[in-house]
C-alpha cells in the first residue's frame, strides 16, 4: 500500500461543509522549521483530519497526529525516539476578530484568502509537543547523574505557554 501525502494547502471552509476527511502522511524532511530539531529527516508524520461546521456555525478541524522523531539527547548527545501522539481541536476563522470570538475549546487557525496551510500547521503541532530539552530517561542516557539530579523532572513540567492559556481566559 503506497503511502497517501496530505495536500500542502486546502479550502478549508469546502471541506468542512462536505464533512470531508484527510489521512496521510508528511515527511519531516518537507518542514524546515521542525527539521532543525530532529536528528532523521527520514521521518514521517500520520495524520488524521477531521472538517466539519459545528452548531453554532464554526468551522473546525478535529485533527490527530502520531510521528516517532529521532532526537539528540542533550545530556549524551546520542539519538533517541521520542513518539508524539496528539488531538487537537482547531477553530477555522478567516480574521483575528474571528479568532478572538471562538468559543475556548478552539484553538484558531487561519485560513488566508480561503486557503489553509496543513503542512504548516502540522508542523505547529509537532514543535509545540516537542520537549523543551531533549533527552534520554535518565535510566536509558549514557551520562550517569547523581542520584540528587533534581533538574530532570523540571524539564517535563507543564507546557511553558501555559501562561498563555491563563492569560487568554482572563481576557475572556
Amino acid at each position: 500500500m503506497s503511502e497517501k501525502f496530505i495536500p500542502e494547502h486546502i479550502d478549508p471552509f469546502r471541506y468542512a461543509e462536505q464533512n470531508l476527511s484527510l489521512d496521510g502522511t508528511l515527511r519531516i524532511a518537507d518542514m524546515p522549521r521542525l527539521s532543525l530539531n530532529v536528528v532523521a529527516n527520514g521521518d514521517s508524520v500520520a495524520v488524521h483530519l477531521q472538517f466539519g461546521v459545528d452548531e453554532q456555525k464554526i468551522t473546525y478541524l478535529n485533527g490527530h497526529l502520531q510521528t516517532k522523531l529521532t532526537l539528540q539527547c542533550q545530556r549524551c548527545m546520542e539519538p533517541f525516539f521520542y513518539e508524539i501522539i496528539s488531538d487537537f481541536v482547531l477553530g477555522i476563522v478567516s480574521t483575528l476578530d474571528e479568532a478572538n470570538a471562538l468559543p475556548e475549546q478552539y484553538e484558531p487557525a487561519l485560513a488566508t484568502e480561503g486557503n489553509l496551510a496543513l503542512r504548516e500547521l502540522i508542523e505547529d503541532e509537532i514543535i509545540l509537543n516537542l520537549p523543551i530539552i531533549p533527552r534520554h530517561e535518565p535510566d536509558e542516557c549514557k551520562v550517569k547523574l547523581p542520584l540528587a539530579d533534581s533538574g530532570w523532572e523540571q524539564g517535563k513540567g507543564e507546557n511553558p505557554f501555559h501562561v498563555l492559556e491563563s492569560l487568554k481566559q482572563k481576557h475572556q
